[in-house]
C-alpha cells in the first residue's frame, strides 16, 4: 500500500485512511480492548476534556503511516469508555508554523472548543524551532482557525519546546511547557497571560538536577484532588529504557495564585511500565481520569503497515499521603460477560481479578505453541517474565522486570 507523506490531508486521503482502516480490522492483532486509531499511528492522548456528558479524546495520528511522521490530531468520543465513535482528523500542518507536525497540547471549552498546542518547524537537517499554537475548532463548519500565540525563545532553549497546557490559579492563567535549555537541561517552562498576551516568568527544574539528571522534560500535566496537588511530567534521559530513561514521573506540592512552589515531595514514578507515557488528565471531570500512550518514545515497535500503537484504558487517580494512586475505572466492568470456571480459555479477551492478595502467586499465560508470560510475587519481588515471547529487547523491552514491593 503506497504511504502518502504530504503536509495537507484532503478529502482524497479520506479513500487511503478507510482501505488502512480495512486491512486494521483484519489483523489478528488488532485491539479489543484498548483505543487505537482508526488508520495508522498515534502516540500522545491530546486535549482530553468532559463537555456536556460527552468525553474528547483527541490524539496524536500519522493516518497514513505506521511510523513517526508528521503528525495531525485525530479524535474519538464517548459517553461510557465501552462505546467509542471516531470523529475524524481534527487538527493538521496547514500553515509554515507547524508545517512539520501538530505536536501535543490541551484543550479547553469556552462557548466552543479551543486547543492550545505546539507547532514544530524544522530548520535544516538538525535544527529546529516551536510555535505555541492556539485553535478554535468549529466542528458544525468543519473548521480550524489558528492564531499563533509566540514562537520558542531560541535564546533559552534548544529547540525542543513542546505540548501546553493550561492552569488557573484564582484570576491568573499560567501555561506550562516541557523545554530543554541551550546547555542540556530539562525544565518546564512557565508563561502567564497578562493584558492578553502570553510572558514568560522563569523555567522551573522541580530540584531534579541532582534527583533525575535528564536532558529534556515534556508532557507536563497538573492534578489537583480535593485541593492537593501534583504536576506530573515526562523525563527523557541518557538511558536506555530498562537503566530508566523515558519514565513518568511526579511532584506532589503547593502552588500559590503566582504559581510559587512549595512544600515539593520526594520524586515518584507514575508508571512502573515500560509502555506508559505522556498521560493526561480529562479537564472538566469532576471524576480525575487520566488515559496515557501505551508506548514509549524510546521504542519503535511495529509489525504493520497500516496502524501501531494504542492508549492505555482511562484510570481513575486520587492523592493521599503525598501519592498518586490509581485503579481502572468502574465503567470497564460492563465489559464483563461470563465468569470463567476453568483454566483454559482459548482467544479473546479475558480479565484476572486478584484482590486481597496476602501470600506469594504465580500466574502463567501461554498459548499451544508454548510462548508464555509468567507474573508472580514471591519475597515481596513482584516479576513480569517475558523471556519466553517472541520478541524481546534488552534495553528497551526486558524480558524480566522486577519491583520491590
Amino acid at each position: 500500500m503506497k504511504k502518502k507523506p504530504t503536509n495537507f490531508l484532503n478529502e482524497n486521503d479520506l479513500i487511503l485512511f478507510e482501505e488502512m482502516h480495512i486491512e486494521k480490522e483484519k489483523d489478528w492483532y488488532t485491539n479489543q480492548f484498548h483505543l487505537s486509531s482508526f488508520s495508522g499511528l498515534i502516540n500522545d492522548p491530546n486535549g482530553l476534556i468532559k463537555v456536556n456528558d460527552i468525553y474528547y479524546i483527541f490524539m496524536q495520528n500519522v493516518p497514513y503511516s505506521s511510523e513517526h511522521k508528521k503528525k495531525s490530531w485525530c479524535l474519538y468520543t464517548t459517553k461510557n469508555f465501552i462505546d467509542y465513535k471516531y470523529e475524524g482528523i481534527v487538527v493538521t500542518p496547514s500553515c509554515k508554523f507547524d508545517q512539520d507536525g501538530t505536536f501535543s497540547g490541551s484543550a479547553e471549552y469556552n462557548n466552543g472548543f479551543e486547543i492550545f498546542y505546539t507547532g514544530n518547524v524544522k530548520i535544516g537537517n538538525k535544527k529546529r524551532t516551536a510555535y505555541t499554537i492556539n485553535a478554535k475548532i468549529d466542528f458544525l463548519n468543519k473548521r480550524t482557525i489558528k492564531k499563533i500565540l509566540f514562537e520558542e525563545d531560541l535564546t533559552k532553549y534548544s529547540g525542543h519546546f513542546r505540548d501546553p497546557i493550561i492552569i488557573r490559579k484564582g484570576i491568573n492563567k499560567f501555561m506550562l511547557n516541557g523545554a530543554q535549555t541551550k546547555d542540556n537541561n530539562g525544565v518546564i517552562s512557565i508563561y502567564k497571560f497578562i493584558k492578553d498576551k502570553w510572558l514568560f516568568i522563569r523555567n522551573e527544574e522541580l530540584n531534579l538536577k541532582e534527583e533525575l539528571p535528564n536532558y529534556m522534560l515534556e508532557c507536563p500535566n497538573y492534578l489537583n484532588y480535593n485541593g492537593y496537588e501534583a504536576i506530573i511530567f515526562c523525563a527523557e534521559r541518557y538511558h536506555s529504557l530498562n537503566d530508566g530513561g523515558h519514565f513518568v514521573y511526579y511532584k506532589t506540592l503547593t502552588i500559590d495564585e503566582h504559581f510559587n512552589l512549595s512544600n515539593l515531595s520526594n520524586l515518584s514514578k507514575l508508571d512502573y511500565g515500560f509502555d506508559f507515557y505522556a498521560p493526561q488528565i480529562f479537564q472538566n471531570s469532576n471524576k480525575k481520569m487520566l488515559m496515557g500512550w501505551l508506548g514509549n518514545s524510546a521504542s519503535n515497535l511495529k509489525h504493520s503497515k497500516v496502524w501501531n500503537y494504542q492508549l492505555t484504558i482511562p484510570r481513575e487517580i486520587f492523592i493521599a499521603n503525598n501519592k498518586i494512586y490509581q485503579n481502572p475505572i468502574e465503567e470497564l466492568e460492563q465489559l464483563r460477560v461470563r465468569e470463567i470456571k476453568n483454566n483454559h480459555y482459548n482467544n479473546g479477551l479475558f480479565e484476572i481479578i486478584a484482590n486481597n492478595i496476602l501470600d506469594n502467586f504465580e500466574i502463567i499465560i501461554k498459548n499451544p505453541q508454548t510462548k508464555k508470560i509468567i507474573i508472580s510475587y514471591s519475597n515481596n519481588i513482584f516479576k513480569i517474565d517475558r523471556s519466553n515471547c517472541d520478541y524481546n529487547d534488552i534495553n528497551n523491552l526486558p524480558p524480566v522486570i522486577k519491583k520491590k514491593i
